[in-house]
């Protein structure tokens, strides 16, 4: 008589979806396109003051550079040459550019980080905690296939070009001789999902935290925390806006317990399908009213990227199919719609050739 099979344990289920697939490709995806999106408008916006805020004409910020945690690790780049420092910006931008639509973004999404630190850390009056969150992110989207879906990698991979870890461990390093290949898919597989938990937990820890300090002060249980910043100059692109709303108190007092009670409960509003799109929503909404309404779009935007993380892949699935057939549906009618201008312009010149016969 045989024994009967041992069930298998619970932690080998975990081991196979950590170890055997990866996890939020599309996820990770659109975080790289949008934080790509937002170190890019970061940049292309404060262009035309680089020189003041970074190069050579930033001496006014050296006194606060000497305090900066940071220094050690920064390059002098605000002592290049006007010429050469904005050819290391541009690089940047490039970067970022190569970054979003990941075209090797293996090589371009380190290079973008390093530049965007040395960059805004030059000036440690200017950032805030969107910067500090974007190269955290960032830093953490590198340990991800973030290319592995939505960009010319993707493609090159479909069209059988062998990607960077192909090429390194194949034709490169040759270390396929060595080591099973499997083994090493496994690894990149553990690397990528654990930096995609990571990083989830990252964007949770912020939430939770900004919750429980709001909960801290008055205006937040009173309702009147949102009224404040609305009224200072540095955060009234629209002066109409920040006018109009303090005239709507319901509104005002509702929106500032919403934006604690979703922070408070984000993690738990992620944990069923409804309550996470509900959660999602209004954490978008929120950065939206931030980005509109105090002028901070690429803080909102970078928040905005990693919240991307926590939609599902049928979701995408489902956007990128509608996306597709959009698509698909706009070219015909183009092609619809050249087709029956050129009947129209055939038809005008065959008219003309035969007025040309009739005449005498």
């Amino acid at each position: 008589m045989t024994a009967p099979a041992r069930p298998r344990p619970r932690w080998r289920d975990v081991e196979d979806r950590l170890l055997g697939v990866d996890l939020a490709l599309h996820g990770v995806a659109v975080c790289r396109i949008l934080i790509g999106l937002a170190l890019l408008g970061l940049l292309a916006t404060n262009f035309g003051a680089r020189h003041v805020l970074w190069g050579e004409a930033s001496v006014w910020v050296d006194p606060y550079r000497a305090t900066n945690s940071f220094e050690p690790w920064l390059w002098n780049l605000g002592a290049l040459p006007p010429a050469l420092f904005t050819t290391v910006y541009l690089a940047v931008m490039a970067c970022a550019v190569a970054f979003v639509v990941g075209w090797r973004a293996w090589l371009f999404g380190p290079l973008l980080w390093l530049g965007s630190w040395q960059l805004v850390e030059l000036n440690p009056l200017l950032g805030d905690q969107g910067d500090n969150i974007a190269r955290i992110g960032l830093l953490l989207l590198l340990f991800t296939r973030n290319s592995a879906r939505w960009s010319f990698d993707a493609d090159r991979a479909a069209l059988g070009v062998p990607g960077a870890f192909a090429y390194l461990v194949g034709d490169r390093w040759g270390l396929k001789q060595y080591v099973d290949v499997a083994d090493l898919r496994r690894l990149r597989t553990a690397v990528h999902n654990l930096a995609v938990i990571v990083l989830a937990v990252q964007v949770v820890t912020i939430y939770v935290a900004a919750g429980f300090y709001k909960v801290q002060g008055g205006p937040w249980q009173y309702g009147t925390a949102l009224y404040y910043p609305l009224q200072l100059d540095e955060f009234r692109p629209f002066p109409f806006l920040n006018d109009l709303l303090p005239g709507l108190p319901v509104i005002m007092a509702v929106s500032t317990m919403a934006v604690v009670a979703v922070q408070l409960f984000f993690p738990f509003l992620l944990l069923h399908r409804q309550s996470r799109r509900f959660a999602l929503v209004a954490v978008v909404l929120m950065h939206l009213g931030i980005a509109v309404l105090m002028g901070l779009p690429w803080f909102s935007l970078s928040m905005v990227a990693f919240d991307a993380l926590f939609v599902s892949t049928a979701t995408y699935l489902v956007v990128q199919e509608r996306a597709i057939g959009a698509w698909e549906w706009s070219v015909i009618r183009i092609e619809r719609t050249r087709s029956r201008r050129g009947q129209r312009v055939l038809a005008r010149h065959e008219a003309g050739l035969h007025a040309d016969r009739a005449e005498p």
